[in-house]
């Protein structure tokens, strides 16, 4: 998976959790950029 995407990805999954109103969908979406973000860390520092 590209780089640029797993990004895209974090940027979106944060833009959702701004646009939704549900404290369970923000967490959601913070717990699915963590993982996202750890992911592409881990991809860069390889």
């Amino acid at each position: 998976m590209k780089t640029s995407y797993i990004l895209g990805a974090i940027l979106a999954s944060n833009l959702i959790g701004l646009l939704v109103g549900g404290r369970t969908a923000k967490n959601g979406c913070m717990v699915v950029s963590g993982a996202l973000a750890i992911y592409g860390l881990v991809r860069i520092l390889g």
